[in-house]
């Protein structure tokens, strides 16, 4: 599973809210606009997914999704609607699609998502780590900043997800070494130093006060 882009059209903040909180654990950047500004939104941003909320007459807004396809956008539809809208839904032939009842579940609604931006390799909410606004996914060996991807080398991702995934606790440069390199690595310890100052200079900001060094020691992740 990679980052994906998402815009969830919506004009009732509580179906907007429901749904941002079903899909939080998946690797999702996601943008929200009211359903009068979606074509503007779809014309300037690139999307992956759009969720557009149809409620009881969704036809006009999914022919706002199908003009974007047919002006080139490669994008997948989900499509939350009323359960009096379901004898009349038409979902398009054109894309990528798929419905749910305004109020499904967020298991559903986490599933859907899944279906359409990963088939067949869906990645457990397991494999993906988020702090803040940093998103590290285990399966696919990517970290993502604020939907913006973090540039990592193998090794500085490597180094750094052991240490988030072994929070409050000092590892010594020589344990590092043996974890993140392997034991045939022969180099020197202060190489460790050197991908520590890498990875904060990438990540950042506040996250950075979370990457201790101590003191005789080595380093700790302060979760």
């Amino acid at each position: 599973m990679h980052m994906k882009r998402a815009l969830l059209a919506s004009d009732d903040v509580h179906t907007a809210a429901r749904f941002r909180a079903a899909i939080v654990g998946l690797d999702i950047s996601i943008a929200e606009c009211g359903l009068m500004d979606m074509s503007a939104r779809l014309a300037e941003r690139e999307v992956d997914l759009v969720v557009v909320d149809g409620g009881r007459s969704p036809d006009v807004l999914v022919q706002t999704v199908e003009n974007a396809v047919a002006e080139g956008m490669a994008v997948s539809l989900l499509l939350l609607v009323d359960v009096e809208g379901l004898g009349s839904l038409r979902l398009p032939t054109r894309l990528c699609a798929d419905f749910m009842l305004r109020e499904g579940s967020g298991e559903e609604a986490s599933a859907r998502v899944r279906g359409l931006l990963w088939p067949g390799e869906e990645a457990s909410t397991q494999e993906l780590i988020r702090i803040d606004d940093m998103t590290l996914n285990l399966a696919t060996y990517q970290a993502y900043r604020a939907g913006e991807p973090i540039d990592f080398t193998y090794l500085e991702y490597a180094l750094f997800t052991f240490l988030v995934t072994h929070p409050n606790r000092a590892y010594s440069r020589e344990v590092l070494l043996r974890r993140v390199w392997g034991s045939d690595y022969y180099g020197g310890s202060r190489t460790v130093d050197v991908h520590i100052r890498r990875i904060r200079s990438k990540i950042g900001g506040e996250l950075n006060a979370r990457l201790l060094t101590v003191r005789n020691v080595g380093y700790l992740w302060r979760s």
